[in-house]
């Protein structure tokens, strides 16, 4: 028995120590959902990162690196970042792990037959994102650094977990996802992170914004929907009537918030999606912050002052309050009328 527990040691640790130092530690992340949201029909955006840490001499350095991802292909697919169909679907290539030049030597999203240089997960999973990309110039090897060397964009087709991975095997075992130092010895790979994503349904959130004082309707105002962590999951416009309809996803919290130039910012807090369609009703956006910082005092009075008399102003001045064109009476009124208010005001008719 102790025999066969050596063997299997013996296979899993790195079979290449060209690179390897006790005092380097590297991992390959896709991190949480940026922005968007795993909705059926919605997209959203991941980032592939690199990290390396030297603790002490001799340091290590990255030079290039070849991920693999794979993935479920029925239940998310990756928009095409450069919509070129002459070059097949490809992902958003960064300069942040690396600082000089880039040199690409892959940029593909495969999915079906894989070719012989797709491991084992890949060929499995029927799906696979595929990054190799290096550097020349900047500041060399790369010795201490957590950043992007990729963006993605998902789209959802399916609920379900999308088994997003990263294939990684050990130093000189081909095929998998390889760190490489200047002189093309691989570097062992300490870890990886990838978050859980499911892709659900989605439900939608319906309100109407007015603006108060306003002379051409009330389109424009930008509505945006956070979940836990501010992190931003969907975004609309209002209409002329002030209407405005946002896809998420359901069986979620989110909080709403309401802005225009010009006007304090309003917020709903608390919005939980059980059914597909949660109406928060109306809310009435306050005038008069023209500096917005989302409070209405001396400067916002200042600066209306200030540009009185003006005319033929574009919509949205932030001192045109009403976006009638031009800056006069009706515009400080309103400031004055609202003056020390600050926001987020609640999420009601004014």
């Amino acid at each position: 028995m102790s025999l066969i527990i050596l063997v299997i040691i013996a296979t899993l640790m790195p079979l290449s120590v060209g690179a390897q130092s006790p005092n380097t530690y590297t991992s390959i992340i896709v991190t949480d959902v940026l922005s968007g949201a795993p909705v059926v029909g919605g997209t959203f955006i991941t980032d592939l990162q690199v990290s390396i840490t030297n603790s002490a001499s001799p340091q290590v350095g990255v030079m290039s690196v070849e991920i693999w991802l794979p993935f479920d292909s029925s239940v998310v697919t990756v928009s095409d970042f450069d919509g070129n169909p002459a070059n097949g679907t490809q992902v958003e290539i960064k300069n942040g792990f690396f600082d000089g030049d880039l040199t690409i030597e892959a940029n593909e999203v495969i999915i079906g037959a894989m070719p012989s240089s797709a491991p084992l997960e890949c060929t499995t999973a029927g799906a696979c994102v595929h990054v190799a990309v290096g550097h020349t110039g900047g500041s060399g090897p790369v010795t201490n650094r957590t950043e992007t060397v990729a963006t993605i964009t998902w789209a959802g087709l399916a609920t379900g977990s999308p088994a997003i991975g990263i294939a990684v095997v050990p130093p000189g075992v081909p095929p998998g996802s390889v760190l490489s130092d200047p002189a093309g010895e691989p570097i062992p790979i300490n870890s990886t992170s990838v978050p859980t994503i499911i892709v659900t349904d989605t439900g939608a959130i319906e309100g109407v914004v007015q603006r108060q004082g306003t002379q051409t309707g009330h389109t424009g105002t930008d509505i945006t929907t956070t979940a836990a962590g501010n992190r931003v999951v969907a975004t609309a416009t209002t209409t002329a009537d002030g209407g405005f309809s946002l896809v998420v996803p359901m069986g979620n919290t989110y909080t709403i918030n309401a802005s225009y130039p010009g006007y304090l910012q309003s917020q709903k807090d608390s919005v939980h999606i059980v059914g597909t369609t949660v109406d928060i009703g109306p809310t009435t956006l306050v005038g008069g912050d023209v500096n917005a910082d989302n409070c209405i005092n001396i400067l916002d009075v200042v600066s209306i002052i200030g540009k009185f008399g003006r005319t033929g102003l574009p919509a949205s001045t932030p001192e045109d309050i009403n976006d009638d064109g031009m800056i006069n009476i009706l515009d400080l009124t309103i400031a004055a009328g609202n003056f020390t208010r600050c926001g987020p005001t609640p999420w009601v008719l004014q």
